[in-house]
């Protein structure tokens, strides 16, 4: 790095054309603080011209890098006013300035400013020069800040004749002067854009990363533009379920876009996974970690190709697969166990979404060499047949959490995806369904909040409504053959018409006479807490369509079984078979394919002015249907 005591005419005769790169921010001069900075730096050159027009004016420290083209690394807001100042004042010059600044413009035929994305083609068009300016896209109103410059000069500087102008234009050229640094590394020129503006307005980590990778892209002369590409990935990130905060990770910044940040959280967190800083990422951020410890891939550009080539596959291989598990655009088949993957991910908000992706892309997509990727072997497509082993997985995974009631429904993903030396699955499909413990379902409870008592009985009904979907979504596909399973447990799981039916009224606690029947008949409900624990028990609900529920809420049980008998809501008009499955002449026990099935009959016995028995083989049919649909779905 040097320095030099430079004028504004040095600097534009030693670039030439300065060029804004992508990690500066956007001219603000003429819209932040009501355009004071601007006015202020107006008044005070002026002045200085007006009061003693041979005496230097100052204007600080200006940073470049010529390293390939010749960025400005600070001042970018002084250099730009600049230009927009003399371009103004030029209107009120000689012909012969007028001419010179038409020059100054236009070097070598390029306009003095270059920036990739909005920048030079706005002030072109402003300045009435031949341009690419899209006004409908986006822009900082360069035409409000002429404006402003013009109404200072108009109001202020008004009523002298050409040449004093004349001489204040080349007073701006040869007196307002600078302390010029240059680099010539792009990584040290970053380095110190990245230090100065740590003790000004904090960057937000996705803009360091993507300063980062703006230079990375530069130094490897790749074509890829950092607009695009971070349009991209805000685009992703508007994505249901990618911007809620990552476990473990404290770096978020006030106002910060997380989706953003998630994104590119999860390459860096797979891709660096041995690094040995890597245990610092989470407290440092995604930005200011690839700053501290890996600022290699804006030094070295052998690293710094690899980085670009690898976050490049990333964000295409992030994007099919978040879409393909989404559904989104892909039209997914529907017997598909991604299509299942698909429900339960939509059913829980997509709140699972982001952690799956952060250990799929860790454990099996890293971008390390030598480690297996999901490609098609010898291309670099996603292959989606492992994408749907993988579903499989992921699906058999949920359910075994959601029976034992856990809130981390992916408590074992990564064991179930992870490969051994040998790149074979660790747990064979039986192994993932051999540790799921079935009998857990009899340990979820429904507490509808119309306790009769004090106890305190969780309310688990969004585990149990999965259960009981997955059931009856089984019954209806083997009674039918014009739908799919999935198409039935989209129906029932995803739609607003099936909630959770409990057996027990609570007018049978609230009614002497039904409760005194309970008391003599089946020697039960002596005490509150006894029948809030009963009512709300697993094998004492049910699954039925929401109007008949509502109607047959307070009915005694004779009558809700009619109902039950009766009910055909799935579909619109299609029986509901599991409901059905506690009524003796129901569909259910008429329904050739589902007795095939052989699950034990379990009909409400017993029942006597209003009481009744759960059937013996009550725990056993629920049992063994869950059973089936594990089986059903491993085997998709």
């Amino acid at each position: 790095m040097k320095y030099e005591f430079l004028s504004i005419k040095d600097i534009f005769n030693k670039y030439k054309v300065i060029n804004v790169p992508y990690y500066q921010r956007d001219y603000v001069w003429g819209q932040k603080n009501a355009g004071r900075n601007l006015y202020k730096f107006i008044d005070d050159i002026f002045c200085e011209y007006d009061k003693s027009p041979e005496k230097d004016y100052f204007i600080g420290t200006l940073a470049f890098c010529s390293a390939k083209v010749n960025d400005v690394i600070d001042g970018q807001q002084r250099i730009t006013s600049l230009v927009l100042i003399l371009s103004v004042l030029a209107q009120k010059c000689s012909q012969e300035k007028i001419n010179e600044h038409n020059k100054f413009l236009m070097p070598d035929g390029k306009f003095v400013i270059q920036e990739e994305d909005y920048l030079t083609e706005e002030i072109k068009s402003c300045l009435g020069l031949p341009n690419n300016f899209r006004s409908q896209g986006y822009k900082v109103d360069i035409s409000k800040t002429i404006d402003k410059i013009r109404a200072q000069i108009n109001n202020a500087w008004s009523g002298y004749q050409t040449n004093w102008y004349d001489g204040l234009y080349d007073y701006i050229f040869n007196h307002v002067k600078c302390i010029s640094l240059e680099y010539t590394n792009i990584g040290d020129s970053l380095k110190y854009f990245l230090n100065i503006n740590s003790l000004s307005i904090e960057l937000s980590q996705s803009d360091i990363f993507y300063s980062i990778l703006s230079q990375a892209l530069r130094i490897t002369n790749d074509t890829h533009s950092i607009f695009s590409i971070k349009q991209r990935i805000s685009d992703l990130a508007d994505n249901k379920g990618l911007s809620r905060d990552l476990e473990n990770y404290k770096a978020y910044g006030n106002g910060y876009d997380r989706g953003i940040d998630n994104i590119i959280y999860i390459f860096l967190y797979s891709h660096y996974q041995t690094d040995p800083n890597i245990s610092f990422l989470n407290e440092t951020g995604i930005g200011k970690w690839l700053s501290f410890y890996k600022n290699e891939v804006f030094n070295d550009q052998l690293k710094a190709k690899e980085f670009v080539d690898k976050f490049l596959s990333y964000i295409d291989d992030f994007e099919y697969i978040y879409k393909t598990f989404s559904n989104y655009n892909t039209s997914l088949d529907v017997k598909s166990p991604i299509y299942t993957s698909w429900i339960l991910l939509q059913y829980e908000n997509y709140f699972d979404v982001l952690k799956f992706l952060t250990e799929l892309f860790k454990n099996r997509h890293n971008y390390i060499d030598g480690k297996p990727t999901l490609y098609v072997t010898g291309t670099k497509n996603i292959d989606y047949a492992e994408l749907s082993e993988i579903a499989k997985r992921l699906n058999l995974t949920l359910i075994g959490n959601y029976i034992k009631s856990s809130n981390k429904r992916l408590d074992g993903f990564i064991s179930y995806i992870s490969l051994n030396a040998s790149n074979v699955y660790k747990f064979t499909i039986d192994d993932i369904v051999g540790n799921i413990t079935i009998d857990s379902i009899f340990n979820l409870c429904y507490n509808d909040k119309k306790n009769v008592s004090n106890v305190k009985i969780k309310d688990e009904s969004r585990i149990i409504k999965v259960i009981f979907a997955l059931q009856a979504s089984l019954l209806n596909d083997v009674a039918n053959g014009s739908k799919e399973f999935n198409d039935y447990l989209s129906n029932i799981l995803l739609g607003e018409n099936f909630s959770i039916e409990h057996l027990y009224s609570v007018q049978e606690h609230h009614d002497k006479a039904r409760l005194g029947n309970w008391q003599t008949k089946k020697n039960m409900f002596f005490e509150d807490v006894d029948f809030d624990t009963e009512r709300f028990k697993f094998e004492n609900l049910s699954l039925l369509d929401k109007s008949t529920n509502s109607s047959a809420n307070d009915l005694e049980i004779s009558d809700k079984l009619t109902r039950y008998k009766l009910a055909r809501k799935v579909f619109g008009s299609e029986w509901e078979y599991l409901i059905q499955s506690l009524v003796e002449d129901s569909e259910f026990y008429k329904n050739a394919e589902i007795q095939a099935l052989g699950l034990p009959e379990r009909t409400l016995q017993n029942i006597d002015q209003n009481t009744w028995e759960l059937s013996p083989n009550n725990r056993a049919f629920n049992i063994k249907l869950l059973e089936l649909v594990i089986d059903f779905i491993s085997k998709m």
